[in-house]
């Protein structure tokens, strides 16, 4: 599960409720118009990062989305973890042949882990500072940070 979609749609959309969401709440659409990502998974995705309280939910007129937590106490790891749990609902019986169980399930599990690994100690925070480096975002309008 690595590196799924729905992962890497999760990591997008906190990036871009942490980059949108410092006056107010960052509206689902407005991440699928800038992000590009299908609402009908990012529902999905915004729900459960709710529920673990990765992000907060506004509801009404002038509600959205807005970070639970400072950046950098948002590490990849929790983003991971709550997406693992959305993919363990969706689990499909897998076929586990005699190679698979024995020679490439290990060999997966253990570049997995390690991988896991560096995830506890990346956080949003760090990811935010790249992408204010990269520029990819310089028409927004500037907004003081203030976390500290």
């Amino acid at each position: 599960m690595i590196f799924n979609k729905k992962f890497l749609h999760a990591i997008e959309a906190v990036l871009d409720i942490s980059l949108y969401s410092s006056n107010t709440p960052t509206r689902a659409k407005e991440i699928t118009k800038r992000q590009g990502i299908p609402s009908r998974y990012l529902e999905k995705i915004l729900q459960e990062l709710v529920r673990q309280k990765i992000i907060k939910g506004t509801r009404g007129p002038n509600g959205g989305y807005t970070l639970g937590k400072e950046k950098r106490n948002i590490f990849l790891i929790d983003i991971y973890n709550t997406m693992l749990l959305i993919e363990e609902n969706n689990k499909k019986r897998e076929i586990n042949t005699k190679i698979r169980s024995q020679i490439i399930n290990p060999f997966i599990e253990s570049i997995s882990n390690e991988i896991i690994n560096s995830f506890k100690s990346i956080s949003i925070y760090d990811l935010y500072k790249k992408l204010d480096k990269s520029r990819l975002y310089a028409d927004k309008e500037k907004k003081i940070d203030f976390t500290i």
